[in-house]
């Protein structure tokens, strides 16, 4: 078994809300609708997907059986090109891109990238 940082916990939560929303975004739903087909509260889909705070694992399943999602897929940790990826392929098929959502996505780009320097090993200059 992986043993997580805490810092690669936050990273694997904000990966696995950003794979639920392209997911959403794919299939053309809305948060609501999200929601009520999974028989969970549309608040809490938005929450997920901003990674606000941790879900109980039964109502990711809920939510990921219902987007067609391998649910063991959401718990791996992802390197920062995919976790960034995820974010570029979010903000393209989003159909009301407001300035909000835009500096939202932003802010995003620059947590991930903060969190993966904060987990990835300095590089050392000297030669051995």
């Amino acid at each position: 078994m992986t043993n997580y940082s805490n810092i690669e916990i936050e990273i694997i939560n904000i990966s696995l809300g950003l794979t639920i929303k392209l997911r959403r975004l794919e299939y053309k739903y809305s948060q609501l609708d999200l929601g009520i087909i999974s028989e969970t509260d549309n608040t809490l889909i938005g929450r997920i997907e901003r990674a606000e705070h941790i879900v109980g694992w039964n109502v990711i399943m809920l939510v990921s059986q219902k987007l067609n999602i391998n649910f063991s897929s959401l718990f791996v940790l992802k390197t920062k090109a995919e976790v960034l990826e995820l974010i570029e392929n979010c903000l393209a098929l989003e159909t009301k891109l407001t300035q909000q959502k835009r500096a939202f996505y932003d802010k995003l780009k620059g947590r991930v990238s903060d969190l993966y320097d904060k987990i990835t090993p300095p590089q050392s200059h000297l030669s051995y």
